[in-house]
């Protein structure tokens, strides 16, 4: 009997020991309805173990008896389950009415949105990704209320600004911060992020939002988190490929009706000139007409003297981008792995301009205990060839007249009248040529990542020790060729650009640059009763650094050999060096009571080497609050109408260190025509050095409301902002005697304010299979320039935008004609006809929008998904070079009209002795070249001058998921799905708007709202994507 009791105890005592043991717990989770829910987070509490639901709810997670299973999902309750004996466990969640998603704050805090004091927008990577776009930047278009992304340029290397909630600084920088897993990094780097790593991106609007940044969270930050690798029983695969096609969609509207030439008789009628680039000469009459001069042996080139239409469209190609995507995801509950690569190869649309990106990308996690070391790394290779011609191109083509066919012109090595000794134009070179004869080639290597270590010694304490490091080499060369001409185009009367041969010329260039930052903090969480207290305190100590040298030759001795030692003459030379540091304290303290009421407050202290030594700490404190109403009134949480409600406001001040490094330094740069043989010489910066330089100082004020009805099915997001913008940092004009032009002062102030909301439908409409989900937000930004300097009321910021006392930040100043101030009419001479242009310049409306409208729809139906994005902007407007630039060659349609021939200027009065009367019969008496290319009317520039208003079709994508029978079950394709891609297939905008996209711009700079000749033209992109889940 002692023996079996004995064995017994031993059964018992082995029984007790297994289960304290980890071991395998599976289980599903579904919600209310009884359907799997997807990709739900499946934890063990007070542990940072864990995993996630795979596409069927399944889940696999080591425990041991007495752990508790937190399992929460989006839009669901989260749920405790103590795991007991059994190994299996099958839980349903219900649905909540506190859209408990979890948001990525700053410095990578996960909070609960009714925790939040201010705003914050989260996309998906499904819907960052629905049009397959190769930067991470265009995905977010017209997603999200307060962003403002532009498109400024096209090409393969088409440039981009990002603005939230408009502008704070008035000359410096006021793009976001951009934050990926947890470290800060330039927002440069963004073009090197593969958008199908990101799991999600979390916008920080404001200040309020990124307090916890400082200085460069003023501008709002751009939280991206990367796909991680989740639990899952085997390794996931998945396979993509995405073509896309682009072609020119929008050209200038030029006139079609005449042809070379830039004179004309006494009749007012066009001369026609075969060598003549500009387009004044003759009407169009379709007779077979002398192009260009004779050649050596007398030949003569004939082509039809009429418009071609569609010419200068096919001399730009049909680019195409192919790009190529693999990832592996896998891991456990303590371990997770994620590996990807990504080849994309671009063709431009200018002929012979191409890019490659190739990146690399691996994060992996480890737990051990109470433990965790967490890793990411990311390699970005880029690669291009373009042309850098002076031209530009853009402009050579669009510049040539409507009769000259540009596109047989490509073979200028072999082709007699397309080489520079014959081409027909004696002013701009064959735009064939030039794309090739100045190359750009280069090569760029982006390295990010960071290493982090979480010790939890207590359930309710987490050290983290974050070391994040961006490292990022380039290399470029850029090749002009030789140019050597015959003897007989040399001297047959030919005007040829630049005089006569240029020799060949070289010059390279290389720069390094890297970002060494650590972070050290200690967090709480820790319910005190009814009480909940969320702590952190941290310090930061960054180090940047970058450096750039350029050498150049002309004169190259052998015209193909590219080196700067081939040349004769002196070298040119120069080299740059910046470094900059900074130290941080920060901290924050939020109270939760009873889940339903949360207040946080912030504060952080910088110490930056850009400032002055004895000026460079500064405090920056902010705090924020929120109160959910459907948590702390039982009524409301119990109402069937009503699923969700809460408010939320913040307060913020925050610092914008927007002096350069070395700015508050006495700079010198090498004077003109030195060295001098072996002296050197140097000149003084005309900018006098400021030690007293203070920061930029932003007050942030934020009101909002969130509210969801019928389940969730309706929700809304509505804030107010209103930021004061004070001791701005401007240069401001000084006495030469004192041997400088301007000071750096603090002297500006303004306010920017603005009201965002956000609508989610979903479902709009549920029947059956068919679901149609809805979103839209709408943006208002406004702006007042209260204060520039003590007898100053205007600064130009460049071009035409500037900051002017009692305006919007920024405003257009133009010349416009000199009207009359009761009727408005333009006031005209009235012995010539010429209206009279003002002596000074007056001032225009604003040039960034004040409204921005985002709609998306979402529409499924048994596999077949249709997803729509659309774009309105508008309140603001843009001056159109480019119609100045084609109103001097008289390309531009407007010549067309009736200004070719004496005609009355419309809208004009004159002056008969004692008044303004209305002109019914005084003509321009010099009418055609002279009044629009070398007359007042093209240096007008209110002429061009254009509401920048339009709506654009940002995305279609009509996808298909492959049906579960036709891939086996599953067995080895998990997933597959096709999808047909459209981006800016169409674009309204006013009728007077007929340059070109009202969006693009001549900078990326604060200088918006001009546009020029030196843009590619806009772009329609299509194609296709095919997606494997194995």
């Amino acid at each position: 009997m002692r023996k079996i009791l004995s064995l017994l105890a031993v059964l018992v005592l082995w029984v007790v020991f297994a289960y304290a043991q980890n071991r395998a717990i599976t289980g599903q989770v579904k919600d209310d309805k009884g359907d799997p829910i997807p990709f739900a987070s499946v934890t063990i509490k007070g542990t940072n173990r864990g995993t996630t639901t795979d596409a069927n709810g399944n889940f696999r997670i080591e425990a041991k008896t007495g752990d508790v299973l937190l399992i929460s999902a989006v839009g669901s309750k989260e749920r405790e389950v103590a795991v007991g004996s059994s190994n299996t466990y099958n839980v349903t969640l219900d649905k909540s009415g506190n859209l408990q998603e979890v948001v990525v704050t700053a410095l990578g805090v996960q909070k609960q949105p009714k925790e939040l004091g201010y705003s914050v927008a989260r996309v998906k990577n499904s819907e960052l990704t629905q049009a397959r776009v190769t930067n991470l930047q265009n995905g977010l278009v017209g997603k999200v209320s307060g962003l403002n992304v532009s498109t400024v340029n096209n090409g393969v290397f088409a440039n981009t600004r990002i603005l939230l909630r408009g502008i704070r600084s008035l000359t410096g920088n006021n793009q976001p911060l951009l934050v990926v897993d947890g470290s800060p990094i330039s927002l440069g780097f963004i073009n090197s992020i593969n958008p199908n790593d990101v799991e999600n991106v979390n916008i920080l609007k404001g200040a309020n939002a990124a307090a916890l940044y400082g200085p460069e969270g003023v501008n709002g930050v751009i939280v991206v988190t990367t796909k991680k690798g989740s639990g899952r029983t085997k390794p996931q695969i998945n396979v993509s490929n995405t073509t896309l096609f682009e072609r020119v969609a929008f050209m200038p509207r030029l006139q079609t009706s005449f042809g070379s030439g830039s004179s004309y008789d006494a009749f007012g009628d066009g001369i026609y000139d075969p060598i003549e680039n500009q387009s004044w000469g003759a009407r169009f009459d379709g007779r077979d007409t002398i192009l260009g001069r004779p050649d050596e042996n007398g030949n003569v080139q004939k082509v039809p003297y009429s418009y071609l239409p569609g010419e200068k469209e096919r001399f730009f190609n049909t680019a195409v981008t192919i790009q190529n995507d693999i990832s592996i995801n896998a891991g456990d509950d303590r371990s997770n792995f994620y590996l990807s690569v990504q080849d994309a190869l671009t063709k431009g649309v200018v002929p012979d301009d191409k890019s490659r990106r190739t990146s690399f990308r691996i994060n992996a996690g480890k737990t051990y205990g109470s433990v965790r070391v967490a890793t990411n790394l990311t390699y970005t290779a880029t690669s291009y060839d373009v042309t850098t011609s002076p031209g530009p191109i853009y402009w050579y083509v669009i510049n040539t007249p409507p009769q000259v066919p540009i596109t047989r012109y490509k073979d200028f090595k072999n082709d007699n009248w397309s080489n520079h000794n014959h081409y027909f134009n004696d002013y701009y070179p064959n735009p064939w040529e030039d794309l090739r004869r100045f190359r750009g080639n280069g090569r760029g290597d982006d390295i990010v990542g960071n290493i982090e270590l979480n010790w939890k010694p207590i359930k309710f304490i987490n050290l983290m020790n974050r070391t994040s490091v961006t490292y990022s080499t380039a290399f470029n060369k850029n090749t002009a060729e030789a140019i050597t001409y015959s003897d007989y185009a040399l001297h047959n009367g030919r005007s040829i650009s630049g005089g006569g041969n240029v020799k060949a010329s070289v010059s390279d260039g290389s720069s390094i640059g890297n970002r060494v930052q650590n972070e050290f903090i200690a967090s709480l969480d820790r319910d005190f009763g009814d009480f909940n207290v969320k702590a952190l305190a941290g310090n930061l100590v960054r180090q940047t650094f970058s450096k750039s040298v350029s050498v150049s030759g002309a004169n190259l001795v052998i015209p193909t050999l590219f080196n700067v030692s081939n040349r004769t003459g002196e070298p040119g030379a120069g080299e740059a060096y910046f470094r900059s540091r900074l130290m941080s304290l920060f901290g924050s303290v939020s109270i939760g009571y009873k889940n339903w009421a949360f207040v946080e407050f912030t504060g952080r202290n910088d110490w930056d080497s850009r400032l002055p030594v004895d000026a460079n700490s500064y405090f920056y404190p902010g705090v924020n609050a929120s109160v959910s109403l459907t948590d702390a009134i039982e009524s409301l949480g119990n109402n069937k109408i009503l699923s969700y409600a809460k408010l939320k406001g913040a307060w913020n001040k925050a610092g914008n260190v927007n002096a350069g490094i070395y700015s508050l330094e006495s700079n010198f740069g090498q004077g003109l025509g030195f060295p001098y043989g072996s002296l050197p010489g140097f000149t003084a910066s005309n900018i006098i050095n400021n030690p007293q330089i203070r920061p930029e100082v932003v007050e942030s004020y934020e009101v909002g409301a969130e509210l969801a009805f019928l389940d969730n099915r309706i929700s809304f997001d509505v804030a107010y902002y209103y930021q004061n913008n004070n001791d701005q940092i401007i240069p401001v004009q000084i006495s030469q005697s004192t041997g400088y032009s301007s000071a750096l002062l603090n002297a500006a102030r303004f306010y920017n304010k603005g009201f965002e909301f956000d609508l989610r439908l979903t479902p709009l409409l549920k029947l059956g299979k068919f679901t149609w989900n809805f979103s839209g937000n709408l943006t208002t930004n406004d702006s007042r320039v209260q204060e520039v300097y003590e007898g100053l009321d205007q600064l130009s910021v460049g071009n035409t935008a500037f900051v002017i006392k009692g305006y919007p930040a920024y405003t257009h100043r133009l010349v416009d004609w000199l009207r009359d101030s009761a009727t408005g009419k333009v006031i005209i001479d009235p012995a010539s006809g010429y209206p009279t242009q003002s002596p000074t310049t007056s001032v225009f409306g604003r040039t960034l929008p004040k409204y921005i409208v985002g709609l998306n729809t979402d529409m499924s139906w048994n596999g077949i998904g249709l997803k729509v994005v659309a774009e309105y902007r508008g309140g603001n407007y843009i001056y159109n070079a480019v119609g100045s630039s084609l109103g001097f060659t008289g390309i531009d349609h407007l010549s067309a009209t009736n200004m070719r021939q004496r005609f009355v200027f419309p809208n004009s009065v004159y002056w008969d002795g004692s008044k303004y009367v209305d002109n019914n019969n005084i003509v321009v008496t010099n009418a055609h070249y002279d009044f629009l290319q070398a007359g007042r009317f093209r240096n007008t520039q209110t002429n061009y001058y254009t509401s920048a208003a339009f709506w654009k079709i940002r995305e279609v994508v009509l996808s298909y998921d492959l049906p579960q029978r036709w891939l086996g079950n599953g067995k080895v394709v998990k997933k597959a799905s096709v999808s047909l891609i459209g981006r800016n297939l169409l674009m309204f905008r006013p009728k007077t708007n007929q340059w070109t996209d009202p969006e693009f711009s001549n900078t990326t700079g604060n200088a918006t709202g001009t546009t020029d000749i030196g843009q590619t033209p806009p772009t329609r992109i299509f194609g296709f994507n095919v997606n494997v889940t194995f």
